[in-house]
């Protein structure tokens, strides 16, 4: 059996040093890590005539005036930098092709199959095996760092898969439990919150940092006209690749169902489920490994309170929603026991009422997959509740409405 795993309580030594190092160059003028949040500010206003929406200008402002009031990390805020210098750049990329290239936008663009459900539910297993099957898309990193890349030629891809590859390195050197928990790779599929981030509006971004004023003010906010710029990201990246049918993931999106069905009205989605104990746990210890490097200190305790409330939110803003869907016929729903113990049944199956071709290579592929699989064998990511604050009789109250049993199969 393979080794089980446990988020450690603190970041690997060499973070720490390189967090000392850097405190030390700031304090002699060396080196400036601190987020301008002013310059950001200036950058935006001047571009917003042309790819502003008020929820973008006002969610970033609250992204910076929250980092702005947290305690850091050097590293952290250098990576913070990066990040905004990447999406002020994707921005003006993605309005230049809209100006320059109108047609291009009009070109014929079927709605996604969209995998949602909570965190830790198996919506990235399900999104791997997807990415096998010859018919579908998926898209990896790069492509959702970078998604004019594809349109920009071949030095431009070149540079988005160099710079994407420096991203996964300090990802997985500066949290060595996440090859386990959650694989990042410059080809490997991701989550397109990447692209919602692109509009400065994502609950990922802020459940890895901790920035809890900007993610209520992202919850509370109308999404319509971020949806809309994710939308167009989504043109642009198949306008090279119209015929595959493409398959996007993201849990967040759990909390958006309305808005993703105003913005893709024929959208399918596949909803994962799990014991909310567990997904709650699983996702506390995850996100432990972004706090504890984005923080000298930080309470493990406290992470399970947060998570079980913002789970329970977006779980009821889902099932409002499919309550007042005429018709459910376009939701799959999958458990993620019946995941790990079948894979491959399983996705047949929804590929059997999604209507996606399963051809002889993409299933031998599929084979393989499921006989190799090592990093992330169930079971293998271990916690204890008690690590991260979780209450069971508090979960149990709280997602009364929610049974997911119901959706396990024999």
């Amino acid at each position: 059996m393979a080794k089980k795993v446990f988020v450690k309580s603190k970041a690997p030594a060499l973070v720490r040093f390189y967090n000392l190092f850097l405190l030390f160059c700031g304090r002699v003028n060396l080196i400036k890590y601190e987020v301008d949040f002013l310059q950001y500010l200036k950058i935006f206003s001047k571009e917003k005539k042309q790819t502003g929406n008020q929820t973008s200008e006002n969610a970033l402002k609250q992204f910076l005036d929250n980092v702005k009031s947290k305690s850091l990390n050097p590293a952290t805020q250098i990576f913070i930098r990066g990040e905004l210098d990447r999406v002020f750049s994707n921005r003006v990329k993605v309005a230049n092709i809209q100006n320059e290239n109108p047609s291009l936008m009009d070109q014929s663009f079927p709605d996604p199959i969209f995998i949602v459900g909570l965190p830790r539910t198996g919506t990235t297993a399900l999104q791997k095996m997807f990415s096998l099957l010859e018919s579908c898309r998926v898209l990896k990193l790069w492509e959702l760092h970078y998604p004019t890349a594809h349109l920009e030629g071949e030095h431009a891809i070149k540079r988005a898969r160099n710079q994407t590859r420096k991203h996964a390195f300090l990802q997985n050197f500066s949290k060595p439990e996440q090859k386990y928990i959650h694989p990042v790779g410059v080809d490997e599929p991701d989550e397109c919150f990447r692209l919602l981030f692109n509009s400065f509006t994502s609950i990922a971004i802020s459940s890895a940092l901790g920035l809890d004023d900007y993610e209520n003010f992202v919850m509370e906010s109308d999404m319509l006209n971020a949806y809309k710029e994710y939308k167009v990201q989504l043109q642009i990246l198949s306008i090279n690749n119209p015929k595959k049918q493409l398959i996007l993931k993201a849990p967040e999106h759990l909390w958006n169902l309305d808005v993703l069905f105003k913005v893709f009205p024929s959208a399918r989605i596949v909803m994962t489920h799990r014991d909310p104990l567990q997904s709650i746990t699983s996702y506390s210890s995850m996100i432990s490994m972004f706090r504890r490097t984005a923080y000298k200190k930080t309470s493990f305790k406290d992470l399970g309170p947060y998570v079980t409330d913002v789970f329970e939110e977006g779980l009821k803003r889902s099932y409002i929603v499919r309550k007042n869907q005429n018709d459910n016929k376009n939701i799959i729903d999958v458990h993620c026991k019946n995941l790990q113990k079948t894979p491959k049944k399983i996705l047949k199956n929804i590929c059997r009422i999604l209507k996606i071709n399963i051809d002889d290579k993409s299933n031998e592929i599929l084979n393989k997959w499921v006989n190799n699989r090592k990093n992330d064998t169930p079971g293998r990511h271990s916690y204890y509740y008690s690590t991260y604050g979780v209450s069971r009789s508090t979960v149990e109250k709280k997602f009364q409405f929610y049974d997911h049993k119901r959706y396990l199969s024999n």
